[in-house]
């Protein structure tokens, strides 16, 4: 069944029925206010933490998303009363008529019902630390209408999310007052006035105001039924103790084909409220914000722009795969339906890749995040836990807490900084390339020789950085040469402990190549030399100790008691997707064992909602190989769909050469192309999600948790750089595809430094890879694009062919 389609057009996906069988989410905010909203209104705001700093509350894991940010309306002559978005009320599908357009940081709605159109667009524009609900109701019927609006917002008890569930005396510490269309939450007596002030505000001079949930919501009654909006008229309630809401009502009398419009701001900081107020009074300063929004979203995106046979592709490229990695930038992993700021901060090796995949569109975002990973490091090379990326932040860490008792806690270096047993064994490896391609893309050389601290004490350059980091791993590997698992690798549940990663031992491979190229380009040779020995060595114990001859795959690693994992001789866990691609992407083994390793992938682990993590799932427990096998088959790390590492096998094989097969991967995990089976799917058409049930589950197909899921980096590198082959070197621009031999060829507008390159690719001899020639502005060209001119607009062909 089909709930909506995609509105290229206007980057938008609409939902054109509201009964999805799970909430459909957007991220509203691009700076340190958000508010994570389904199609159905409900959600939660918060400020720069979802654990710490939570504005709204929210019940997750319920069987509707509830509470929300609603607008309620009433017909005062007859007592009907509805909400603008079809929950919480939920009028019936036959009698009312409800559109969603969820955009890039906008969700609209749209209602018609019993004569009277209302939009309700909610944004949160640039520069300010609030909310807006941009309301316009329209009669048009033929007879005047006298209708109510009522908003509700619920108020988190506390700064600290889990304070909503299990903290008594949060409901005995805040409070509501009402000035002149503001009603104010202060959230512990005179603490900071901006963390822990909250409003909700109007444009209009309210009838009625509550700002006491119970008072508002009435004795055993919900959101879908509230007694003030049942009998017309809030209780202008404000006091304090027990639980906050924000209700304002208004009641407006709209004559035929009239309309009216107005607006709430949510958002923080004592007289912020008052100030936005006036300021969106008038409706031009609302459309400006909007306006801003959009341009946004129009600037960013327009940096790479594809047109291809494919159109999934196209359209989760052009929009949704950069939106979802830049929220995941930003956001990190702990705002969503599922995690709803429980815990907080940045994984390591999770915002290390995804900043590798938006320095183009967020060059000054990837280069925050570069830092607080590295500020994040110590001195032996390995990444720490940042749980707070303030805590390795000199211009912070000795800034003292306000008055609230909320403030994110910092524990002691002792606790931050922690031992080898607690190291994840890839998280610094994937800040070098990382590193190098934001200066790829930025042209910042300087960046290498500029001095970050260590989280342990001491300074160095940033290509010191790199260098422990690639010579930490060189350090701990096991017997045979392979690095070592420690806690765990990648895979979170795959927990080797003492035994071997291969996965590791390929992604060392990679980055020291990559450190490598940019040794050459610093002109450096000593580095060139050195490491290309301890590359020598990594794939020397590579090919001798990994390549399971019988299978014809790699080995996923080995236990510290010696046992191999991921052989032809197991029952369980025969075949592992993250050591078969790496093998290929990382440029560690022989081609002819690469495709070997690649068919293996197909046969096993392909299924057409995506690749398989492993396969056959594990059932019976072995804790030499870690957590993975105490999981239900079919689930997570236990041979689900593990959207993360699908990419790779796009990469993988694009590298080989094999466009057709790149192409049947990426088809497989595209959410665009599961649009019309969303009662297998359930989640979202237009995000990708950390797994899909795998076949050994009977919810085969089923996707779970969305948005937050480094899948959205990776898949818009592998599309990008591989497939479209659209990709950058320290010499310049590289374009070297792998597309379906059915492909006539594709183009692509890229902007780089300040200009625009206009590629168009064609494709004669229906090739999948391989270059004839290229020109540029007419000049045939070998190698690498230069960087051109800044302003300037470039003209590039491309013929392909063998």
């Amino acid at each position: 069944m089909k709930y909506g389609y995609f509105d290229n057009a206007n980057r938008e996906y609409v939902i054109t029925r509201p009964d999805t069988p799970a909430p459909w989410t957007n991220y509203l905010g691009t700076e340190k206010f958000c508010t994570v909203i389904s199609h159905n209104a409900g959600g939660y705001s918060f400020y720069d933490s979802p654990e710490y700093h939570r504005v709204t509350k929210f019940r997750p894991n319920a069987s509707f998303d509830r509470p929300g940010h609603y607008v309620y309306l009433r017909d005062d002559e007859s007592g009907d009363y509805w909400s603008i978005s079809w929950q919480p009320v939920a009028k019936s599908l036959e009698e009312a008529k409800y559109e969603i357009r969820h955009g890039l940081s906008y969700s609209k709605f749209r209602c018609e019902y019993s004569g009277i159109t209302a939009t309700k667009t909610l944004f949160v524009p640039k520069g300010e630390d609030a909310e807006i609900w941009d309301i316009v109701l329209r009669n048009t019927g033929e007879t005047p209408r006298t209708i109510s609006a009522f908003s509700f917002v619920e108020f988190s008890f506390s700064h600290i999310a889990s304070d909503n569930q299990n903290h008594q005396m949060s409901l005995y510490s805040a409070g509501t007052e009402y000035h002149q269309g503001v009603i104010e939450y202060d959230l512990y007596y005179n603490t900071d006035e901006f963390e822990g002030f909250y409003y909700l505000a109007s444009t209009f001079d309210p009838d009625s105001y509550d700002g006491q949930r119970d008072r508002f919501l009435g004795p055993y009654r919900d959101e879908s039924n509230p007694i003030a909006v049942v009998n017309g008229q809030c209780s202008d309630s404000v006091q304090t103790c027990y639980n906050h809401c924000g209700s304002l009502h208004k009641q407006f009398v709209i004559q035929p084909g009239e309309e009216v419009r107005f607006a709430f701001i949510l958002g923080l900081g004592k007289g912020n409220g008052t100030r936005l107020r006036h300021k969106y009074q008038n409706p031009a300063e609302v459309d400006a914000a909007f306006a801003a929004i959009r341009h946004h979203w129009d600037k960013r995106c327009s940096r790479f722009q594809v047109t291809t046979p494919n159109e999934g592709l196209d359209t989760m490229i052009n929009t949704w795969t950069l939106y979802q990695a830049e929220t995941c930038v930003v956001w990190s992993r702990f705002a969503s339906f599922i995690e709803v700021g429980g815990r907080t901060g940045l994984g390591y090796r999770d915002t290390a890749q995804d900043a590798m995949a938006v320095p183009h569109s967020n060059p000054e975002m990837t280069r925050k995040r570069i830092i607080d990973l590295l500020r994040g490091q110590v001195k032996a090379g390995y990444g720490l836990h940042l749980f707070d990326p303030d805590w390795f932040d000199p211009d912070k860490a000795d800034v003292k807490p306000s008055k609230s008792p909320t403030v994110v806690p910092t524990p002691s270096d002792d606790d931050k900084i922690h031992g080898i047993e607690d190291t994840c064994s890839d998280d610094h490896l994937w800040l070098v390339p990382t590193i190098c391609r934001y200066v790829m893309e930025t042209g910042e050389t300087s960046f290498f020789d500029e001095e970050i601290p260590y989280a342990d004490g001491g300074n160095a350059t940033v290509y010191q950085h790199m260098k422990a980091a690639l010579d930490f791993t060189e350090q701990y590997v096991g017997a045979t040469g392979i690095a070592k698992g420690l806690r765990a690798d990648w895979n979170d549940c795959l927990n080797l402990g003492g035994g071997e990663s291969s996965m590791v031992a390929f992604l060392h491979y990679w980055a020291i190549t990559e450190f490598i190229e940019l040794a050459k380009f610093l002109n450096r040779p000593e580095d060139v030399a050195h490491y290309q020995t301890m590359a020598d060595k990594v794939r020397c114990a590579c090919e001798q100790h990994l390549w399971d001859e019988e299978g014809g795959w790699y080995i996923r690693g080995i236990t510290r008691n010696g046992e191999k994992v991921g052989t032809s001789q197991q029952a369980e866990g025969k075949v592992h997707l993250e050591s078969n691609t790496w093998a290929v992407v990382s440029g560690t083994v022989s081609e002819e064992r690469g495709r070997k390793a690649m068919d293996a992938v197909d046969e096993y682990l392909y299924s057409g909602f995506g690749l398989h993590l492993n396969a056959p799932a594990f059932t019976q427990p072995n804790d030499d190989i870690g957590f993975v096998t105490r999981v239900y088959p079919g689930v997570k790390e236990n041979g689900a769909i593990f959207s993360h590492p699908n990419p790779w096998a796009w990469v993988a094989e694009a590298k080989l050469g094999r466009g057709n097969q790149a192409m049947k991967f990426y088809d497989a995990l595209n959410p665009y192309n599961q649009n019309d089976d969303i009662e297998t799917r359930i989640s979202e058409p237009y995000s990708y999600v950390q797994f899909v049930m795998g076949r050994d589950h009977q919810d085969h197909g089923r996707a779970n948790h969305p948005w937050l899921t480094g899948t959205s980096g990776w898949a818009y590198i592998a599309a990008t750089n591989h497939i479209l082959g659209v990709r950058l070197s320290f010499d310049g621009l590289v374009i070297d595809p792998c597309i379906p031999t059915e492909w006539p060829g594709f183009e692509v507008s890229r902007e780089w430094r300040g200009c625009r390159y206009n590629i168009s690719v064609k494709n004669p001899d229906n090739v999948s890879r391989g270059i004839k020639t290229i020109t540029l502005n007419g000049q045939e060209i070998n190698g690498a694009i230069p960087p051109q001119p800044a302003g300037s607009d470039n003209e590039v062909i491309v013929i392909m062919g063998e």
